[in-house]
């Protein structure tokens, strides 16, 4: 072997290991950075974030197996974490699953989130999150489960998110404080199963693009400030099982062979609205 082709081979090599090497502290300090950001909390989920282990072991860590210096899940649900999300989580570049869902955090949440590129699942719900949902949050490219439910988020939900993330399946916005308009371009969403937006201050028309989806199960939109007439082209969504929308202004009439339209329906709820047909019918019905 040729003294350059040995060179080059050490070069190559050293470049690798430091790679790996960067890879591994880069994630430690990230999660390190993380758990500063609690240093007042009164969670013991972190006691075990500390050099005595690697930090793959830590409670609420995964590490990739092919990639074992890279986190891929951090999960600390229901951890009493207490305080603002930490920027640095927006470091944990493999990262696919984040859920800190059940917590105390607050704050506004952070746009640093956008940048991880790989996340599936993310879960802040049932926190006390407020200002706007990031728009960057768009970036997530892989996402197929977004729920940022019970918050006190406001403002208007982005229009990126329909024309991005195509891999959506689920997206719950319910218990928040969102204005505007829904907006049309979720009907992008063409993976889309769960659509929950209960309980905000959503005004204006129900895009009649929402009838396009193939595959979705369960719409709820209940209790919000949704007005005119409710699109004709919802009635088709067969594969449903949830119709929720009481509590809104909506008008319309519902049709006599909605059971035919709508065969797997198991949660029925249109009232406080102003449909016509059904007269004198609950417009709310649970069959299971």
């Amino acid at each position: 072997m040729s003294l350059r082709l040995q060179l080059s081979l050490l070069f190559v090599l050293t470049i690798a290991g430091a790679v790996a090497g960067g890879g591994s502290s880069s994630d430690e300090a990230a999660l390190l950075a993380f758990k500063a950001g609690f240093r007042g909390s009164s969670s013991s989920a972190l006691a075990s974030w500390n050099s005595s282990t690697s930090f793959c072991s830590w409670e609420g860590v995964v590490c990739d197996r092919q990639m074992p210096t890279r986190v891929v899940v951090l999960t600390l649900p229901s951890s009493n974490l207490a305080g603002g999300l930490p920027p640095a989580i927006g470091n944990l570049s493999f990262l696919q699953t984040l859920n800190l869902s059940s917590n105390e955090l607050y704050g506004e949440i952070p746009p640093s989130l956008g940048r991880l590129r790989r996340l599936q699942i993310l879960d802040l719900g049932s926190n006390s999150f407020s200002g706007e949902l990031p728009a960057n949050l768009s970036s997530c490219i892989s996402l197929t489960n977004l729920r940022l439910a019970y918050n006190q988020l406001g403002g208007r939900i982005p229009d990126e998110l329909g024309n991005t993330l195509t891999k959506l399946q689920k997206l719950q916005l319910q218990n928040n404080s969102f204005t505007g308009p829904i907006p049309a371009t979720l009907a992008n969403l063409s993976s889309l199963q769960y659509l929950y937006m209960d309980n905000n201050h959503l005004e204006g028309l129900i895009p009649p693009d929402l009838g396009e989806f193939a595959v979705l199960r369960e719409l709820s939109f209940q209790r919000n400030h949704l007005s005119g007439v409710f699109p004709s082209s919802l009635w088709n969504l067969s594969t449903l099982t949830v119709l929720a929308a009481n509590g809104n202004m909506l008008q319309g009439r519902i049709p006599a062979n909605i059971g035919d339209k709508l065969p797997r329906l198991q949660h029925f709820g249109l009232a406080e609205n102003r449909f016509s047909g059904w007269e004198g019918c609950i417009l709310w019905y649970d069959y299971t």
